[in-house]
């Protein structure tokens, strides 16, 4: 079944990892729908399907919420904290938990479906292709999960902490990782199809467009890397590192420097198209839709920018939020903030 334009299933929205949304909102949000406040901290970002907004939170909590009140549907109790973006498939929401386990709750009531063991925190977002979750830990195991009944099919041990949530494509898997390596990993079995090693960690999740990876380094390096042999096709350097996570849009790609920039290049050569000021810190990774590109910077701002122009179109204070992205629809914004305040607006 084709996704519904309004749904928003994983981090960054679809399982392409791009940060690519359907509207082309060029105003900022005016009005509070509704807000909720959840017992403790999110450092997550939340999903929606079909009118519910799922929300983790490190009270050990899965929130599936109604997304025109924010009243609760159900709830869902983990054994520990859950710093972890859901991913929605099928009939499951699925999440990592400090507990060192990934999660396959039932989307209708929240049941539980089954747990898989990683063997350390799991941070990341889990990534679905052909019946397998792919996802890493803070321990370094990175493991694919059978969707259906939780088995785990492979692991494998990386050289440091994953906190880089894995692109899927074809018979490959990459994934960023601590020790400064981006991983290609082969899909059936984990073992190395290649590995490119930066000069610092690598925190900040790959999309891949046409024949490229791309993703940034704590080494203040973007890369693009052939998706098949791991070289160097293009590389620009920034003022510091890279943490947040790329959107591919119009033939370009877009993400935040902690320098505070916000950069647009272009995917053939890694042309500069525009870079915008100073924004002091970016971590967050970048929303693009087909003329806007957003995002959330670290005192809680949402900026917007023309995509192709980097010309300002307003911003916004719509939470203290750190690495949370926001849920944009044509009708709503839907943000998870920090303290746990989760807000609605029009």
């Amino acid at each position: 079944m084709d996704q519904h334009e309004t749904d928003w299933v994983t981090l960054l929205a679809g399982n392409d990892r791009r940060g690519a949304v359907p509207g082309t909102r060029k105003s900022p949000p005016q009005d509070l729908l509704w807000k909720a406040s959840l017992p403790e901290a999110v450092r997550s970002s939340p999903v929606l399907r079909e009118d519910v907004l799922y929300v983790t939170c490190r009270d050990g909590c899965l929130y599936a919420l109604d997304s025109r009140t924010g009243r609760q549907r159900w709830t869902f109790q983990a054994a520990a904290a859950i710093d972890s973006t859901p991913s929605l498939s099928g009939n499951l929401v699925l999440f990592g938990c400090d507990d060192g386990k990934v999660y396959a709750v039932e989307v209708t009531a929240g049941r539980l479906q089954w747990t898989a063991e990683t063997g350390g925190p799991v941070w990341t977002s889990p990534a679905v292709q052909a019946g397998t979750v792919y996802c890493g830990s803070t321990s370094g195991t990175f493991a694919a999960i059978d969707r259906g009944t939780g088995l785990v099919r492979w692991r494998r041990q990386l050289g440091g902490r994953i906190c880089s949530s894995a692109y899927v494509a074809g018979r490959l898997v990459y994934v960023g990782c601590s020790d400064g390596n981006i991983h290609a990993l082969d899909t059936a079995s984990g073992e190395d199809a290649w590995s490119y090693q930066t000069g610092e960690g690598v925190s900040a999740s790959p999309a891949v467009a046409g024949s490229l990876v791309l993703a940034g380094s704590e080494d203040h390096v973007f890369y693009a890397l052939d998706a098949e042999s791991g070289r160097v096709t293009w590389s620009v350097v920034t003022d510091l590192g890279i943490a947040s996570s790329a959107a591919v849009a119009d033939g370009k790609v877009f993400f935040g420097g902690k320098d505070g920039h916000m950069y647009a290049l272009s995917i053939i050569d890694g042309r500069q198209v525009w870079k915008s000021r100073s924004f002091r810190t970016i971590t967050a990774p970048p929303l693009a839709g087909p003329s806007v590109v957003c995002i959330q910077t670290f005192y809680g701002t949402t900026q917007a920018f023309d995509l192709s122009t980097g010309e300002e179109l307003w911003r916004a204070a719509l939470g203290a939020s750190l690495q949370s992205t926001p849920v944009l629809t044509n009708e709503a914004v839907y943000l998870a903030s920090y303290p746990g305040v989760i807000y609605a607006l029009r």
